[in-house]
């Protein structure tokens, strides 16, 4: 079985306790994970908004430790979220919203 090609890579642990959090994107997929008391909130949510301008049912949410192991995780769940259904993640034009 071929293996997905992997496309979040957190610069560090350090890094993101460091300023608090850290987001990227994706192929249509938004991503943020946020250090906040002792683990890391990870939310994904589609493109085209910011995370503000998302509605709430659109954004999906995870908690992982806030560790190496837990930092390795979340990264995993973002890309286990945009290979479960590659379509939802489908870039869109702001003139089609």
């Amino acid at each position: 079985m071929e293996e997905a090609e992997r496309f979040v890579h957190v610069p560090g642990l350090t890094y993101v306790k460091a300023n608090k959090s850290y987001s990227g994107s994706h192929e249509g997929l938004r991503y943020n994970i946020r250090a906040a008391e002792g683990q890391f909130v990870v939310c994904v949510w589609p493109d085209p908004w910011c995370f503000e301008k998302t509605a709430e049912e659109e954004k999906s949410f995870a908690e992982f430790p806030q560790s190496e192991e837990g930092l390795r995780s979340a990264e995993a769940w973002i890309e286990q979220q945009y290979n479960a259904d590659p379509g939802r993640w489908r870039p869109k034009n702001f003139l089609d919203v």
